[in-house]
């Protein structure tokens, strides 16, 4: 029988004192798993929140930056706590709610087949005008340059296994993560699935503004030329 990949969920937080804690309840209340909680350097009461609830609950792993570092390194803070505790893949789900649990489950049997796996939302009229349209052509000149046909490039819904990470190692600090690591997939040729997830938006004033996603696109014909 094949023994089952060790896997955890990794939460980034910041400045979430009122989701986070709901957050990590309701992946518990979905799948018993093992949880890391990153606090990137909260200036409310996210840690007090987290600590107060979570300290005594041996599946939940509490860490902490001093600072504020950005999304990209709470990412990697999470990612190698949980290759010290012996994981073998990490899954990664916003602390505010906007990625549904449920599909969780989905993503771990994925991982088992494939060391990649991307959630995508369906980009409708509903979306922001934006992030759709945005998405759409960073999609296509993605797909263009690096030979990589991926349905959301923005989402943070997403999980790999620890024989891949040093072939998809990001250097993106906040938004863009997604973006980077979709460019060394298809430089790489490395094999993923995708998976539909539910579109969710909590706040918005939050997530790509037009700065962050001009950001985003300057960035590609570094990527690109990068070896």
């Amino acid at each position: 029988m094949k023994k089952k990949t060790k896997i955890f969920v990794v939460v980034p937080v910041f400045n979430e004192e009122l989701r986070a804690v709901n957050t990590i309840k309701k992946i518990l209340s979905i799948i018993n798993i093992n949880i890391i909680v990153v606090d990137d350097g909260s200036t409310d009461d996210s840690y007090k929140h987290l600590h107060g609830e979570f300290v005594n609950d041996k599946r939940i792993f509490l860490s902490q930056h001093i600072i504020n570092l950005g999304k990209g390194a709470a990412m990697k803070t999470g990612m190698k706590i949980a290759w010290k505790l012996g994981g073998e893949a990490v899954i990664f789900i916003d602390a505010d709610g906007q990625h549904n649990p449920k599909y969780l489950p989905k993503f771990i049997k994925k991982l088992e087949k494939n060391p990649i796996v991307f959630g995508y939302r369906p980009l409708n009229k509903k979306s922001p005008w934006l992030r759709r349209n945005g998405n759409k052509f960073a999609g296509w000149l993605i797909g263009v340059l690096f030979n990589i046909k991926r349905k959301d490039l923005l989402c943070g819904f997403l999980g790999f296994r620890k024989d891949v990470y040093k072939k998809i190692i990001w250097k993106s600090t906040r938004y863009g993560i997604e973006t980077e690591m979709a460019t060394k997939v298809g430089k790489n040729k490395i094999p993923f699935s995708e998976i539909k997830i539910d579109t969710i938006y909590i706040d918005k004033y939050k997530g790509v503004t037009i700065f962050d996603a001009f950001k985003i696109l300057s960035k590609i014909p570094f990527w690109y030329f990068e070896k």
